[in-house]
């Protein structure tokens, strides 16, 4: 199995729009962050978690023209705003592309996008999905899938245990029954907003602690702001704790 990393940086992205900070100017590709998104290749299959609103840039520099499935963290713009670029993949395979995620996240899509599945005219094309309801541990193929019920503010999200690779963004807090189902995981993606706290994400230092407790082999910290310089975190962190960038694939 094999993870990149499509995008690393928060809704806003890195370089912010208008922003002359040192990270933002940063000549290190390390810095420049598309929004947070992740695809996985297993056995000749291809599956994402999330469609972020760079979705489309995302998939032509993976060179990606098959997708088997789509996982959702939530519903906010920047992790599902790239669904309408389905579409092109529709075409590539000539079939529909199976979304999952929880109650809250597919019915809020479903609702955002009726038009998807109640079209008012016809021309153009519409996106060919499946959306459903992911409770319960789900095999596909050779992965098997553990959704993770986790807090994203007041909001209800999942993150995602493909086998011994564990993601996770957006988190402000995981409760002791989602810690369980992490539990004997060989690789950790967790977000890391910045250093100070917020109070929807949590700040890097808590997700060290996460990392800490998990204990596993490997730890990638994601979803990052630009308060957040590369380098300058690279040698901050403990040894088996990275900050991830675009690009980056890791191998299990």
């Amino acid at each position: 199995m094999k993870i990149t990393f499509l995008g690393t940086g928060t809704s806003d992205g890195v370089p912010m729009v208008g922003c002359k900070c040192p990270v933002c100017l940063s000549k290190d590709k390390r810095d420049k962050r598309l929004r947070a998104s992740i695809l996985i290749r297993d056995k000749g299959k291809n599956y994402v978690v999330d469609t972020s609103l760079d979705f489309r840039a995302q998939m032509l520099k993976e060179k990606v023209n098959r997708l088997e499935a789509v996982f959702f963290t939530h519903q906010h713009a920047d992790h599902t705003s790239g669904i309408v670029d389905l579409r092109s993949l529709n075409f590539a395979m000539n079939r529909s592309i199976d979304c999952y995620g929880n109650k809250d996240t597919m019915d809020i899509l479903r609702d955002k996008y009726d038009y998807f599945f109640n079209p008012v005219q016809m021309g153009g094309g519409l996106p060919q999905v499946v959306f459903y309801h992911i409770n319960k541990p789900m095999q596909f193929d050779n992965l098997k899938v553990i959704p993770i019920p986790i807090k994203h503010g007041v909001l209800n999200i999942l993150g995602y245990r493909f086998n011994n690779f564990t993601y996770i963004t957006d988190a402000s807090f995981i409760s002791e029954e989602s810690f369980k189902l992490i539990e004997g995981t060989e690789i950790l993606v967790l977000n890391g907003l910045r250093y100070r706290p917020h109070h929807t994400h949590l700040s890097l230092q808590e997700s060290v602690n996460i990392a800490d407790r998990v204990g596993a082999k490997k730890t990638y910290f994601t979803h990052m702001t630009h308060d957040v310089m590369h380098k300058n975190l690279e040698k901050e962190l403990p040894k088996n704790m990275f900050p991830a960038y675009d690009g980056l694939t890791i191998e299990i």
